[in-house]
């Protein structure tokens, strides 16, 4: 097979797994629209808490990824760095919390309870060798 069909079966195998809503505007909108009222008019605000908190984890990453891998030093200044770019991931957790109606304490509380059904006695290398998908 060329690299022009290759491409080309790739690029039809693409939009064959793709959803009308992600493929289609007036989809896209009418589902928006649903999600919108399920939120209480709060779309918007859980929509810009999710961006937010996907970007700053990058953010955290990335000096992480500096300091591990290309050398940037760990310091005091770096440390701040990290600890300012969590709190940016704090407050778009919050933002989060407060577009789905949800109380902080409630969301650790669940993980908390989450973790303990998965890991009742602590961490366990078998878990994790075990775990669909891992």
């Amino acid at each position: 097979m060329n690299e022009t069909d290759f491409f080309k079966q790739y690029e039809t195998f693409v939009d064959g797994v793709t959803s009308a809503t992600a493929k289609d505007d007036k989809a896209f909108k009418a589902h928006l629209e649903e999600l919108s009222a399920q939120l209480n008019g709060n779309y918007g605000r859980l929509d810009h808490a999710i961006t937010g908190l996907t970007g700053e984890a990058g953010e955290v990453a990335d000096v992480w990824k500096k300091i591990k891998y290309m050398g940037l030093e760990y310091n005091a200044e770096t440390r701040d760095k990290l600890i300012k770019e969590l709190g940016d991931v704090c407050w778009y957790l919050m933002s989060a919390a407060t577009a789905l109606n949800v109380p902080l304490e409630e969301i650790i509380n669940r993980n908390i309870e989450k973790l303990k059904a998965r890991h009742p006695h602590g961490f366990s290398p078998e878990y994790m060798q075990h775990k669909k998908g891992a």
